[in-house]
């Protein structure tokens, strides 16, 4: 896996920090980060701050400096440039860093807040971002060095961001087998689709091939042992279709049997406690195209075995659940 670069966000004001942010430039580049938000986008109208907006969404982290001046306010919100980039940053979810410099610091007049608005606001601004929990105190600019070095370094092991990779970097050979994965996967999903649509219609559709009112006249013999040897008897019996169906989906319950399972309950629905022999050596058949071609039943040959199997659809299955479940009563 190549190694990733994380884009870094340097917010503060700027020409109070001027000396700082430059210094923060060297420290992220020599972390192999991407350092963004640097003078090209200081924000001094609504116009630039929709500029950096954009730059901030792309950033894995975010980089708060406060000095002492709050820097230039957008008159619509009331609030600073500097703060709505910490806000926006945090409305997004992004990792944000504060570095505040330490009250007790004396520093030029020129890089101090005068009016007594922009100190209060300085200061709950202050107070605000101090309440993170990547945030710390820096008197010198070694200590905001060492500090931001430390904390990125810090911030990238521990919290996971997206980063940025070069394209002829990646694994190729794992981006083939994610693509093999993935094609796999939507044909899955195709064939499931089309089973869907598949058992949907053998629900829904109606036929003209009939079932309720079918009947077989089974014709069968069968030999009564005697004490002068077995005597033949031949006879018959007419069963309804649905109860030929019902006695051979039960038999499927689950699993798939073949014609010669299927012909035994045929035999059993005919009571007769002697060998029976069916007079129909075709009768088995018809009993089951009838039932294949109402999308009762389905068949499946088996290559090892060299036989035929048959198993119920999912109409079928319905069919035969609302003949045989016991229903509540109302």
């Amino acid at each position: 896996m190549a190694e990733k670069k994380y884009q870094v966000f340097i917010s503060s004001t700027f020409s109070d920090l001027k000396e700082e942010r430059r210094k923060l430039l060297d420290v992220l580049l020599m972390a192999d980060c991407i350092p963004a938000g640097m003078e090209s986008f200081v924000a001094s109208d609504i116009e630039q701050f929709e500029v950096i907006k954009q730059v901030i969404q792309l950033c894995d982290y975010y980089i708060l400096i406060i000095g002492k001046r709050y820097g230039s306010v957008n008159e619509s919100t009331g609030i600073s440039y500097t703060e709505m980039e910490y806000e926006y940053a945090k409305e997004l979810g992004i990792p944000v860093l504060v570095f505040a410099l330490d009250e007790s610091v004396e520093v030029a007049k020129e890089k101090m807040e005068i009016d007594p608005l922009k100190i209060e606001a300085l200061n709950n601004f202050r107070q605000k971002a101090l309440t993170n929990r990547l945030a710390s105190i820096w008197k010198t600019q070694e200590e905001l060095v060492g500090s931001v070095a430390i904390s990125i370094m810090r911030a990238i092991k521990q919290i996971q961001r997206p980063g940025w990779q070069r394209a002829v970097n990646y694994d190729e050979a794992s981006l083939r087998k994610q693509i093999m994965d993935l094609t796999a996967t939507n044909k899955n999903l195709q064939q499931n689709l089309q089973n869907a649509q598949k058992t949907i219609d053998e629900l829904t559709t109606t036929t003209d091939i009939a079932f309720e009112e079918v009947t077989y006249e089974i014709k069968y013999t069968y030999s009564v042992p005697g004490i002068y040897g077995s005597q033949s008897h031949s006879t018959s019996k007419v069963l309804a279709l649905p109860v030929i169906f019902e006695a051979i989906a039960t038999k499927m319950m689950d699993v798939s049997i073949n014609e010669k399972s299927i012909e035994r309950c045929i035999k059993n629905l005919l009571n007769c406690s002697y060998s029976v022999y069916l007079s129909d050596d075709l009768l088995t058949k018809r009993i089951l195209n009838q039932l294949r071609q109402l999308g009762l039943i389905q068949s499946s040959w088996d290559e090892n075995s060299k036989t035929l199997y048959w198993d119920l659809t999912a109409k079928g299955i319905k069919t035969r659940d609302d003949k045989i479940l016991i229903k509540k009563q109302l």
